[in-house]
Order: structure tokens, then C-alpha cells, then sequence
């Protein structure tokens, strides 16, 4: 106890002691004022004090740590500091010091994605004198960059090619509707439908279609405008995009109106438009996930699983038998481990029907599984997790779950020991379940 609590004064007292120890050690002139000394070196005992003063108000914070980078203009900590300050700055909607801050940050890091986007979000609120213009040219580059980052990325080994696919097309048509809506307020309405139709285009955004509504209604085209307004209303109804359903329903009301005499009509537009979208987000949405042929459930005993093949495996089969369930993924390192040697205790129990084995994988992305496989030369007997890790709550992999003869789980262990002999502890596992 006694050494910690000399480590703890050290620790605390240590700026202290090494200031005034620089103090002491220069010329008398420079403590006397007489010769110009360099700038500061920074302070941890006083940026600490700078974050603790400011009672949490984090408007408070802002101005402390802006204080201390005025006494310590060549802090080592000052990219990070600025970073802290415009993400508070976008907190408290301040939109000078965001937009200060922000281009501080992307003049030395421009593939910085949050930034560029709030970039041109907060000068497009603040419009002042070039602030539009500006915006532009940050809307151009983070479209750029966007694009170059999506076409060269790899996907995700834990994502599915249609969710990959999905992420890239959300992507693209949030930057594009950002630009697009920059084209429109600078009056650029060629470039603004053009961009705002590529964002519709990749995902259907009330937003995109708000906007080519208002265009269309610029133009005096009323039937396009009651057309896209009809899309924006649907789509604000049925996501949570920040986007005033009611503000665009009153608009459809003056603008039919407007064009045909009466809302006669409007009503079995809505309703045709809404199947339309819903017909579309539900096909977006089957490729996105594996169709949940368990919904409803309530017991694992009445799960069906899909094997490789296609085929299903009803788990209500193997009662009276003890199962050995190995739930793995092939972007898990440990489970590259683990499986040779589950495929060892498989071998051991080959002859022995009361004991089944499967190795459940949680891919979202089937299609590699085989390819998986056959590159290892493993030969387990794969089946599709389908919901079944949900059911067990399988938070972490490799997870490997024994169930007794009577369908009860009789074993769980998460993750890979590699001081551990697996063959052996889990046949140990095995008889204990047999037992029961």
C-alpha cells in the first residue's frame, strides 16, 4: 500500500516539480523577461485542471480547452484537442466553431468522412457570404472520396455480398443527396436533379424524394412533383428518417389539388404507392437476411436446421441422442483452430449413434462456406445456424453446446483455450451428458 501511494504522489506531483524545475533552471535573463523564451512545453496537470474546472458544461470545456491551446499553441495534443472541440462544437450547434475546427481537420486529414459531411451540413445551415460555394467544393470532395473508398473495400468477412451491396448503395445515395441538395440551393437545378436521382436511385430516401419534389414544383412539372411527393410521404411513414410526414402530406393536399380540382383520387394514390414501397423493401430486406424459417419458435427441440445441401435437419429428430453443437464462422481465427480438433472427437464417436455433431455456422454470407470448407479439407457436418445462436444467445465464437438425451443443456463453454487438451475435455463433456 505504502509503495502505491508513493507511485500516486509521484504521478501527481511529477508536472509540478518538473516546471519548476525548468523554471529555476533558466538564464536569469529569460526568467527575468529580458530575452524572448520558446513557447510553453504542454501540461497535463493543466489540461487536467482545463476539463475538471469547467462542472461538465461542455460549451465550459470548449472555451477551457481553447484557453489552453492559446498558452500551448505547439501542443502535441492539439490535432486531438481540435478534434474534441468540434465534436462538442456540432453538439452544442455551434456552427462557427464547427466549421473552424472542421476544416482544421480536413486541411490535415480530408478523408475524414464525418467531418467533410458536417462540413457541408453547417455551412449549408449557416449561409453566409461563399458559405454555399464552399460547400460545394466539400460536397465534391466527399463524394470523391466516397466513392473511391466504396469501390476499393473489400467486404467485410462477417457481412453478406447483399449487405455489403446494401451498406455501399446507402452509402452513395447519402453523399449524393447531400451534393444534390447543395446544387439545389445554389440553383444548379440540372446537376441538383441529376445528383438527387442517383441518390433515389441507390436507396429510395424520402429525402431524394423530397427534394426532386420540390425541383419538379419549381419547374411547374406538378405531376412529377405530386409524384415524388407521394414517395417522400410513404417513405417518412414507414422509416425514421428526420423528414415532417405532415408537412408533406399538406404540400400533396395544395399541389392535387392545384392540378385536378379535388383530392378526389389522392387517397388510392397513397395507398398504391405504400404497397409499391413495401412490396420493395420487403424484396431489399430478403436479400439482406436469410428468411427466419424458426420465427415463432419457442423451443430449440423445434428448430429446423439447413445443411449445406439445402436440405433441413429437424432437431425434434434427435431427441433421446446427445448433441454436440460446435457454432463457429469462417472469419473466426480460434474456430480455424478449434475445428480440426472438434473434426478429431467427431472421428473418435464415428461409431456411436447416440452421440450427433454439428458444426453451426453463424455466416451471414452462405456462399463462402463451401469454399471455406473444401480450401481446409474439412469434412464436418455443416449446417446453417438459422436463428438457433439467437436462441442460445451465442455472443462470442467459438461457442460449443452439448444437450443431454432429454434435450437439456448440459454443457457451454465460449471460446478457444489453447492450454487445454479439447479432444479430451469435451469427451469428458460428452460422457457426463450421456450420463445424465
Amino acid at each position: 500500500m505504502r509503495s502505491l501511494f508513493l507511485l500516486v504522489l509521484i504521478l501527481l506531483y511529477r508536472p509540478v516539480m518538473a516546471q519548476q524545475a525548468q523554471e529555476q533552471a533558466k538564464p536569469a535573463e529569460v526568467r527575468e523577461g529580458k530575452v524572448e523564451q520558446a513557447p510553453p512545453v504542454d501540461s497535463d496537470e493543466e489540461l487536467r485542471k482545463a476539463i475538471e474546472s469547467s462542472g461538465g458544461n461542455e460549451a465550459q470545456i470548449v472555451i477551457n480547452l481553447e484557453g489552453y491551446l492559446k498558452k500551448f499553441p505547439d501542443s502535441k495534443r492539439r490535432i486531438e484537442i481540435e478534434t474534441e472541440i468540434y465534436k462538442l462544437s456540432i453538439k452544442l450547434r455551434d456552427r462557427d466553431r464547427a466549421i473552424s475546427y472542421a476544416e482544421k481537420i480536413v486541411a490535415i486529414d480530408n478523408d475524414n468522412i464525418d467531418a467533410l459531411s458536417n462540413l457541408v451540413t453547417v455551412l449549408r445551415e449557416r449561409r453566409a457570404d461563399g458559405d454555399l460555394n464552399k460547400a460545394l467544393g466539400y460536397a465534391d470532395l466527399l463524394v470523391s472520396k466516397v466513392e473511391t473508398i466504396l469501390s476499393s473495400s473489400l467486404k467485410p468477412k462477417r457481412m453478406s455480398s447483399a449487405q455489403w451491396a446494401d451498406r455501399k448503395e446507402r452509402g452513395l445515395a447519402s453523399v449524393y443527396l447531400l451534393r444534390g441538395k447543395v446544387q439545389s440551393d445554389l440553383g444548379n437545378m440540372d446537376k441538383a436533379r441529376s445528383d438527387l436521382s442517383k441518390s433515389f436511385k441507390a436507396t429510395p430516401l424520402a429525402g431524394a424524394a423530397l427534394s426532386l419534389g420540390e425541383l419538379a414544383e419549381k419547374s411547374r412539372k406538378l405531376d412529377d412533383a405530386i409524384d415524388h411527393y407521394l414517395q417522400a410521404f410513404v417513405i417518412a411513414l414507414s422509416t425514421d428518417e428526420q423528414v415532417d410526414p405532415k408537412s408533406i402530406r399538406a404540400k400533396l393536399k395544395q399541389l392535387y389539388i392545384a392540378r385536378f380540382g379535388s383530392e378526389n383520387g389522392l387517397g388510392d394514390r397513397m395507398l398504391r404507392e405504400y404497397d409499391e414501397f413495401t412490396k420493395e423493401r420487403e424484396e431489399r430486406a430478403s436479400k439482406l437476411e436469410q428468411p427466419n424459417i424458426n420465427s415463432g419458435v419457442a423451443s430449440h427441440l423445434d428448430f429446423k436446421l439447413t445443411r449445406l445441401d439445402g436440405s433441413k435437419l429437424e432437431m425434434n429428430s434427435l431427441r433421446g441422442k446427445v448433441v454436440v453443437m460446435n457454432f463457429w464462422a469462417t472469419w473466426c481465427g480460434p474456430c480455424l483452430t478449434e475445428m480440426p480438433l472438434f473434426e478429431k472427437t467427431i472421428e473418435k464417436y464415428k461409431e456411436d449413434p447416440g452421440i450427433v455433431f454439428l458444426a453451426v455456422t453463424t455466416d451471414e454470407d452462405r456462399e463462402i462456406v463451401k469454399p471455406f470448407l473444401k480450401q481446409h479439407k474439412f469434412n464436418l457436418p455443416v449446417t446453417f445456424a438459422d436463428y438457433l445462436n439467437d436462441y442460445f444467445e451465442v455472443n462470442s465464437i467459438p461457442t460449443t453446446i452439448i444437450l443431454d438425451r432429454s434435450g437439456q443443456v448440459s454443457f457451454r463453454q465460449a471460446g478457444f483455450n489453447p492450454r487445454e487438451d479439447f479432444v479430451a475435455m469435451l469427451s469428458g463433456k460428452i460422457e457426463a451428458a450421456r450420463k445424465r
